[in-house]
């Protein structure tokens, strides 16, 4: 198990949550009796078999919804609190086995699931930098991919950015397609600003 763990980010003593393994504590409250759960993770999935069952205790309050998880040799048990929806239902959190909290998702630690804060995983925002190069290149980037071109046919370098602009999507509205153009060449300007600015530096210290 210790081998799916990647560091990744600026900081790399520190994962970051969209690189980490983790599962996901609504599918595994969902879980029958037996099951499995895909954890995911630096865009892979890996399948774990998964135990779910209740140990009744002497009142309700005393009942504890256990979930064990194991793949090969590893295993780890985990607790589920439940917490009453607004549509009847209820809906399942993992309590971290290192400080309790509720939370929806756990992140492999190494050698175990744990929440986001106790195994020490930051989000990739934490860990940019604005004063790195490709800062900008990433936010328009990512702006293209969520709003106007999931799968772009053609991915700019660096330096072919500072002129790209992204197609309209076909059936998008002509307003619609100007409010993120207009973002997009913020991003693009800032890039291209940083990318001159480096090249100067560059130039002085070669002189």
């Amino acid at each position: 198990m210790s081998t799916w763990r990647n560091n990744g980010g600026w900081n790399k003593s520190h994962g970051t949550v969209e690189i980490t393994p983790r599962v996901d504590s609504f599918e595994a409250g969902t879980v029958e009796s037996g099951g499995a759960l895909f954890t995911y993770g630096g865009g892979k999935s890996l399948l774990l078999e998964c135990d779910h069952c209740t140990e009744y205790g002497p009142t309700e309050k005393a009942d504890r919804e256990i979930v064990e998880l194991w793949a090969g040799g590893w295993s780890q048990t985990i607790e589920l609190s439940r917490i009453a929806s607004g549509f009847g239902g209820s809906r399942a959190f993992w309590l971290c086995p290192a400080c309790g909290r509720r939370v929806r998702y756990l992140y492999f630690a190494g050698k175990i699931f744990l929440c986001r804060k106790c195994a020490g995983v930051n989000y990739k925002s934490q860990q940019e930098t604005k004063s790195d190069c490709m800062y900008y290149y990433d936010k328009g980037m990512a702006l293209v991919e969520k709003h106007l071109d999931r799968w772009p046919r053609f991915r700019p370098d660096g330096f072919s950015f500072c002129r790209w602009v992204p197609d309209r999507p076909r059936y998008m509205h002509q307003t619609t397609y100007r409010r993120y153009l207009a973002r997009f060449l913020r991003y693009r300007q800032k890039h291209a600003d940083r990318q001159m600015t480096d090249m100067l530096r560059l130039l002085k210290i070669l002189k």
